[in-house]
């Protein structure tokens, strides 16, 4: 089994783009019906889950062969 490249760097930063981008949506009301809330548990667990299914997909996007057309 083949193991992408791993930048802690580069996971950081998605996940700061992702969440950051969630909290402005959240707090002006673009997602849900109310303005001006933020959710700090469902963007925490957005924080956690992001990366750990971010890597999981690049391993597999590593372990996958094209099929030679």
């Amino acid at each position: 089994m083949r193991l992408p490249d791993f930048s802690p760097r580069e996971y950081a930063a998605r996940t700061a783009v992702v969440v950051g981008t969630l909290a402005v949506l959240q707090y002006t009301g673009f997602l849900v019906d109310g303005s001006g809330g933020v959710d700090p548990a469902y963007l925490a667990a957005v924080a956690v889950l992001f990366p750990t299914f971010s890597y999981l997909l690049s391993v597999l996007a590593a372990n996958v062969r094209r099929i030679q057309e």
